[in-house]
């Protein structure tokens, strides 16, 4: 580069990160009587199994709060942008939302994408949620002060999946993962947690129509159990069948999406999801999932079934709403101190009692590993319910 498109190149920067910290909302005065906050929703691309249910979930509560008087008698106004889980994609995203009056960020989209966004969000001063993020670096310093994150973070989910291994007496675990780069990027930190067991890990095409040489890979290996780690359903299942087949009587595990998404269950060969253990983020027997899955059936229908991505996003407008009205205001600044001196929140997912607090140096909401539930599919391919192998003591 000449010195001279250095020097534009420099410029150019330091006007764009000049206008990103004056475009933002500085408070009430810019937005009159309505709440603006952005949504970041992968609707099209790799998120979207996940990202669309969550932001159908944040819409409805939004309407309710709209319904109820909106914040601190403010009417919520949502913005919208979809960056398809594309790293590259999401700062562009986030910068037209701002550029749009957003107080607050929920970002339902991959880690990946904040990731590459944090030094940006940093600069606009304005908080941000992730409700069904679970990748812990997207909270770690540097250039966290206002990213919160309420899913479990997946060293959390390395800390059951070691109960479950050790339940099971399993030392040897193949990790089956689709190969995609934001995958691998999210998986990374489980793998790094997974210090319990001798783990395989084996790359899948998350495009694969075939995953016969991959298991077969597995196989030879001599596991005594396989976690499939994805957050793409096709590839989920298309492994399931396989393994099924080929590995009869070795424990299968699953990551998140599975448990959420009854629609893939069908696309499974009969009898393929049999015994399979997968992580989930509700139960029943939490009165608090109970009452969020009775309001979204009521727009849903009665077949609706509730899963963390909806009780999640529900939570975390209530947690924004508790913040706006007890700061009295959507200064940047303020509402971000208000939001940390949020504790105890009783959340809609998890086992009873299960809380999400904040702090100064708490941005990972959930108060231990009792937002995480391990169920297990019947031979009808159905969840018949929480698995009897592992549950967290929850009452320590």
């Amino acid at each position: 580069m000449t010195r001279f498109r250095a020097t534009i190149a420099g410029l150019l920067t330091l006007t764009v990160g000049t206008a990103l910290t004056g475009c933002g909302s500085s408070g009430d005065d810019d937005n009159g009587d309505t709440v603006v906050i952005g949504l970041v929703c992968d609707t099209t691309g790799p998120g979207a199994g996940y990202a669309t249910p969550a932001c159908t979930a944040t819409k409805e509560t939004i309407d309710q709060v709209n319904a109820d008087g909106g914040i601190d008698g403010k009417k919520v106004k949502v913005v919208q942008g979809n960056d398809e889980s594309d790293p590259t994609k999401t700062p562009t995203v986030i910068q037209k939302l701002v550029s749009q009056g957003a107080d607050a960020l929920l970002m339902l989209t991959s880690s990946a994408g904040v990731l590459q966004a944090k030094s940006l969000i940093e600069r606009t001063k304005i908080p941000v949620f992730m409700p069904v993020a679970a990748n812990p670096q997207v909270t770690e310093p540097p250039s966290n002060t206002y990213l919160y994150q309420l899913g479990t973070p997946t060293s959390d989910w390395a800390t059951v999946y070691c109960a479950a291994f050790d339940s099971l007496g399993a030392k040897k675990v193949a990790f089956l993962q689709d190969s995609s780069p934001s995958q691998v990027q999210f998986n990374k930190g489980l793998i790094d947690s997974l210090d319990c067991v001798d783990l395989d890990v084996v790359n899948g095409a998350i495009d694969a129509t075939d995953l016969s040489a991959e298991v077969a890979k597995i196989k030879n290996a001599g596991p005594d159990a396989v976690l499939v780690a994805t957050q793409n359903a096709n590839f989920d299942v298309l492994a399931q069948n396989t393994l099924h087949q080929q590995l009869p009587g070795v424990p299968r595990f699953t990551e998140l999406l599975l448990s959420s998404l009854p629609s893939a269950w069908a696309q499974a060969q009969p009898g393929a999801l049999e015994g399979l253990v997968g992580l989930a983020g509700t139960t029943d027997t939490n009165t608090r999932t109970v009452e969020v899955a009775q309001f979204f059936a009521e727009t849903e229908g009665a077949d609706f079934r509730v899963n963390n991505f909806w009780t999640q996003s529900y939570d975390a407008v209530q947690i924004l709403k508790q913040a706006i009205e007890e700061s009295g205001t959507t200064d940047g600044e303020k509402l971000n101190a208000a939001i940390q001196e949020v504790t105890g929140f009783v959340a809609s997912s998890g086992y009873p009692g299960f809380t999400l607090s904040f702090g100064d140096d708490k941005h990972l909401g959930a108060d231990g590993i009792c937002g995480l539930v391990l169920v297990e599919w019947d031979k009808d391919n159905q969840v018949a319910g929480p698995w009897s192998g592992y549950e967290p003591d929850c009452a320590a």
